[in-house]
């Protein structure tokens, strides 16, 4: 029986990749492999997070106890560089990497003045000096910057095995020095509810953003757009974080076109009476699992050309891709969507296809049994 083990940073539910790990857990565990989970600390709806695995503790415990107990040791944005070296040394260890902060000192991978997506790989000293014009936080230090930071990266990258979502991350590990014999990309397991979002109650037209509500994901780009779409429609942002005062000071003056409401344990629900679900992301997102998500549900996209965003919006077959950060673009894509629910409709059922037929349950077990058993490939 395969024995794995997740170490990381957080246990709770922040956004769709502790989803994606809760998930997993889960589908392993039923398929007869067993899966513990360490962590730093607890964040909300940790009981549930934790729920999901066979055995719980803290990360310190990790460190003290036998890896070589494990077939598999994940490790998961765990900041510490004794802590990655200590448990690199005990056992078998793979690191999961599904955004830019081991390589980014700003986490955000994109420039702090114009964001606009960077490409470069990390240097200690441009990096470190690009830091620096990050707002205000408490690890904003010129030693964190340039000294801790630096050590957790080369930890990481002495690092045997990687495991990523998307080919787009692994095409971003490859420009940060990572052979690529060593990375292994998992699609994730996209639950098919059996039937797709019913049209909306009220007679009036939903379009969705759905996630943390921080500046790299882009809602206030999409609020922009939102003065630009001419169709009557209405805007649910579900979610949360450190950019929500200024969005709904930004969203005050579209009035009731804009409705927030707040965050959901339950995400699946956001998606019902939905005709379109917008990416309109600033930073390169490594996967964006509300997309794939929302296309299960028969939910057609509309977003900036960013990241993986291509692996599941096919322009013109599951929803509407436009350039990045052009938000007048996005709201004639938006509006697109809105003036055709047939061909919308239809974008959805394609994308409802493709999720049944790429990011299945036996894809992730196939990827995890392959990755325990013989290493990454």
């Amino acid at each position: 029986m395969p024995h794995i083990r997740f170490v990381n940073q957080y246990a709770g539910i922040i956004g769709g990749i502790e989803r994606y790990m809760e998930r997993t857990a889960l589908l392993l565990r039923r398929n007869g492999f067993t899966v513990d989970c360490c962590y730093a600390e607890k964040t909300q709806d940790s009981e549930r997070f934790l729920a999901a695995f066979d055995h719980t503790g803290t990360t310190d415990e990790a460190i003290r106890r036998n890896g070589n107990e494990y077939d598999l040791t994940v490790l998961h944005k765990v900041r510490d560089a004794g802590a990655v070296r200590a448990l690199r040394k005990a056992g078998r260890m793979a690191v999961f990497i599904h955004d830019h902060e081991y390589y980014c000192p700003r986490r955000t991978y994109y420039y702090p003045v114009t964001r606009k997506n960077c490409s470069r790989a990390y240097s200690e000293f441009l990096c470190g000096c690009c830091a620096m014009l990050r707002r205000p936080a408490p690890d904003n230090t010129f030693r964190a910057n340039f000294s801790g930071f630096a050590s957790l990266w080369r930890e990481i990258r002495a690092c045997d095995e990687f495991i990523v979502l998307s080919g787009f991350m692994r095409d971003i590990l490859v420009r940060q020095g990572i052979p690529a014999e060593k990375i292994t990309q998992i699609p994730p397991a996209i639950t098919i509810p059996p039937t797709t979002s019913s049209a909306e109650t009220d007679g009036v037209p939903h379009i969705l953003a759905i996630g943390q509500l921080i500046r790299g994901k882009g809602v206030d780009q999409l609020l922009t757009a939102m003065h630009e779409v001419r169709t009557p429609c209405v805007l649910d942002i579900v979610g949360t974080g450190n950019d929500e005062a200024h969005l709904k000071q930004m969203a005050e003056p579209l009035g009731e076109k804009v409705v927030f409401h707040g965050y959901s344990p339950n995400p699946d629900d956001a998606f019902r009476g939905i005709r379109a679900v917008v990416l309109p992301w600033r930073w390169q997102e490594p996967f964006g699992l509300v997309g794939p998500e929302a296309l299960a549900h028969g939910v057609p996209l509309a977003g900036f050309d960013v990241g993986a965003i291509r692996e599941y919006l096919v322009d013109g077959q599951t929803g509407v891709l436009v350039p990045p950060g052009d938000t007048n673009a996005l709201a004639r894509a938006i509006d697109r969507l809105l003036n055709n629910p047939e061909g919308a409709h239809a974008m959805g059922l394609r994308g409802r296809e493709l999720i049944s037929t790429r990011f299945t349950d036996n894809a992730l077990l196939h990827g995890w049994s392959n990755l325990v058993a013989g290493g990454a490939k």
